[in-house]
């Protein structure tokens, strides 16, 4: 029998991906090019809106971490209370090698960690964004 493949469904994500970016980034750059026409100066008012995108733009990029980390954060406790990698109910391969209690406490452990590091990269992002967004704009 031979084994599905994910390929096709990664590709398409791949691409979706590079599409929704190649938008964004083009929409940013029309709204910013119509804030702050090349002959005039710019103003407070057209640095604060710049300020306000970026910190908008990073919240939004932040997100998916927050999630992503929270999901994984909820993968380690699962490791970590049952004591088995992989924890029973996530869906590995029946074939898939087993670790148990100790070893099993320490990947919990470790994924826990990882996943928080997510949570707090993509609760920081604004933050970061922000603060860089105000050193370039003075």
């Amino acid at each position: 029998m031979m084994k599905p493949s994910n390929r096709p469904l990664l590709l398409v994500m791949i691409v979706m991906l590079a599409i929704f970016g190649g938008a964004l980034i083009y929409f940013t750059m029309e709204f910013l090019s119509h804030i702050t026409p090349l002959d005039s100066p710019p103003t407070e008012a057209m640095g604060h809106q710049i300020g306000m995108l970026l910190l908008v733009v990073s919240m939004l990029a932040g997100m998916p971490a927050v999630g992503m980390g929270a999901y994984v954060m909820y993968i380690g406790s699962r490791i970590r209370a049952t004591q088995q990698w992989p924890p029973a109910g996530i869906g590995f391969l029946a074939k898939a090698p087993v670790m148990l209690v100790d070893r099993a406490a320490r990947v919990g452990e470790v994924v826990m960690g990882l996943g928080f590091v997510l949570v707090v990269c993509g609760l920081t992002l604004p933050f970061v964004a922000w603060q860089l967004g105000n050193v370039f704009l003075e």
